[in-house]
C-alpha cells in the first residue's frame, strides 16, 4: 500500500482510529510496513521407530489425546529376489507408486511413492537383504511453481524409513533421456548413467556423493546404456557402429572405441532391454529386425546380423522383454497393422514368446489364453525362469480384478494366476528388479 493511499484512508477513518495512527511513532510505521513479509519456521516433528503397541499402516493405532501426536515411522520391507514390481499411473502423472508384488499372492509387500515427472518414467528396482539396502533409484523432476524457482532435477535413491531418501541433484542443464534402456545403474550400485537430451551424450551421478561425476558428449549415437559391470554400450544409427564406454571408478566417462558390425539397412528404436545375466541386448528395430547383441567378451568386431524378423500380418509387433539368461524373449502383437505409438494404434491381442537363438516361436499366447479382457504390461522374473503379463481380468460384480498371471519361461505353460490386492490404484506396468553385485 502507497503512503497516498493511506492517507486517503485515513480522511474516512472514525476519530479514534487516527488519534491512534497519529501516536504511532516513525519506527512503527516501518515495522507496519516491514509485516508486509513473514517468514515462517516450521516446527520440526521427531519420529522413531514403532514399539510396543504401535500401529502403522493398516493396524489401528491407539488415540491416546498427546499433542502433537507421536509420530513413529517403519523401515521399507526390501524387494525380494522372487517379486515383481507394478507402478501405478503412467504419462503425464507427477508421482508414481512403485509397488513390490507377490506373484504367489499378488499382494502388495512394499509401497514406494516417486517423482518422476519426464516422459517415460525413470525407475530402477533392485533386490535387497535390509531395510538401508538401495531399494528404488529415480530420476525425478520438481517442478517449478510461478516465480518460486525452475525445476529440481535430481536422482534419489528410496530405502530405509523413505523420509529421508538421498537425492543427487542434477546440473540445471541436465535433460535425462527417459526411454526404457536408455538409462542404468553400474552392477555396484554406485552410479546412476544415462543418455542426456541436453548434453546430446552420456551424464554420470555418483549415487554417494550425490553430485555429477563426469559427462561426455557423442553426438549421433545413444541413446542405449547396456551396463555390464563399468563398461557401457550402445548403438551409432547413422555410421552403423557399436559403441563402447567405460564408466572409470572415478565416474568419468570415456570413449573406448567403435565397430562398424551393423548392417547397411539397420534401423534404431526408441527401447531396448538387457538380459542382465547373459549380457546381452534385445533390439526389435523399428522395421521388425530382432538383434540380440552379445557383450559378454566386450563389444563385438564381427559383422552383427538379425536373428530374424518380428513381422507378422495379424498386426503390428509392440513392446517386447527379454529374459535374464537370453533364452527366450517375448514380443506382443496388436490388433492393427497400425504403428503401436500412433493414436489408433490398436490393443494388444496376443503374445508371443520366441527361442532367442533363432526367433522360433515358442509359444502364442491370446489374451483368452492368459484370461485376460485386456493387456497392461509383461516383464520376466529376476532370474527369468518365470514371465509375468499383467491385464484385465473378467467383470465380477461390476469390477474387472487386475491379474498377474505366471508362464513358464522355457515352455510357455501357465504356472499361476493371482488377483492384484494391496495397490491404490491401478497398475500400468511391470518392472523387473535388478541384482547389485
Amino acid at each position: 500500500m502507497t503512503r497516498h493511499r493511506r492517507r486517503a484512508a485515513f480522511a474516512v477513518a472514525p476519530l479514534a482510529a487516527l488519534l491512534a495512527v497519529s501516536s504511532c511513532s516513525a519506527s512503527d510505521e516501518s515495522a507496519d510496513d516491514s509485516a508486509s513479509f513473514t517468514e515462517v519456521v516450521y516446527p520440526t516433528v521427531e519420529f522413531t521407530a514403532p514399539g510396543e503397541g504401535i500401529g502403522l499402516g493398516e493396524e489401528d493405532q491407539k488415540i491416546t489425546g498427546e499433542i502433537p501426536e507421536p509420530l513413529h515411522v517403519g523401515e521399507i520391507t526390501p524387494i525380494g529376489a522372487n517379486q515383481i514390481l507394478g507402478v501405478e499411473g503412467g504419462f503425464g502423472k507427477l508421482e508414481l507408486t512403485v509397488n513390490a508384488l507377490d506373484p504367489a499372492t499378488g499382494e502388495v509387500t512394499t509401497r514406494v511413492v516417486v517423482g518422476p515427472g519426464i516422459w517415460d518414467p525413470v525407475i530402477h528396482g533392485f533386490v535387497g537383504e535390509t531395510a538401508s539396502d538401495p531399494a528404488i533409484i529415480a530420476a525425478e523432476v520438481w517442478r517449478p511453481r510461478g516465480s518460486r524457482g525452475a525445476a529440481d532435477f535430481t536422482v534419489t535413491t528410496y530405502s530405509g524409513n523413505l523420509l529421508d531418501p538421498k537425492e543427487a541433484v542434477l546440473p540445471d542443464v541436465a535433460r535425462v533421456h527417459s526411454r526404457e534402456g536408455s538409462n542404468a545403474v553400474t552392477s555396484d550400485g554406485k552410479y546412476f548413467v544415462s543418455w542426456d537430451d541436453g548434453l546430446y551424450g552420456i551424464r554420470v551421478v555418483d549415487l554417494e556423493s550425490g553430485e555429477e561425476s563426469g559427462a561426455i558428449r557423442i553426438v549421433g549415437c545413444g541413446p542405449f546404456t547396456w551396463m555390464v559391470g563399468h563398461e557401457l554400450y550402445s548403438v551409432c544409427e547413422e555410421t552403423r557402429e557399436l559403441l563402447h564406454v567405460n564408466i572409470g571408478d572415478n565416474g568419468v566417462p570415456t570413449e573406448v572405441g567403435r565397430e562398424k558390425v551393423l548392417p547397411d539397412d539397420f534401423v534404431s528404436t526408441r527401447k531396448t532391454t538387457f538380459a542382465e545375466e547373459a549380457k546381452k541386448a534385445l533390439l526389435v528395430s523399428e522395421n521388425g529386425d530382432v538383434f540380440v547383441f552379445d557383450f559378454s567378451d566386450g563389444l563385438p568386431t564381427l559383422p552383427v546380423t538379425p536373428i530374424g524378423n518380428a513381422g507378422d500380418p495379424s498386426g503390428r509387433f509392440s513392446e517386447n522383454v527379454i529374459n535374464a539368461d537370453a533364452t527366450r524373449l517375448t514380443i506382443t502383437y496388436t490388433d492393427s497393422i497400425i504403428h503401436p505409438d500412433s493414436a489408433r494404434g490398436g490393443s494388444v491381442a496376443k503374445v508371443v514368446v520366441y527361442d532367442a537363438a533363432n526367433l522360433a516361436p515358442v509359444r502364442t499366447l491370446s489374451l483368452a489364453d492368459i484370461g485376460i479382457t485386456s493387456f497392461s504390461s509383461m516383464a520376466y522374473s529376476v532370474d527369468g525362469k518365470t514371465f509375468y503379463v499383467l491385464g484385465d481380468g473378467p467383470e465380477v460384480d461390476g469390477e474387472s480384478p487386475q491379474k498377474l498371471v505366471g508362464f513358464d519361461a522355457t515352455t510357455g505353460a501357465q504356472v499361476s494366476s493371482v488377483d492384484l490386492s494391496g495397490n491404490v490404484d491401478t497398475v500400468t506396468s511391470l518392472l523387473t528388479p535388478e541384482e547389485l553385485e
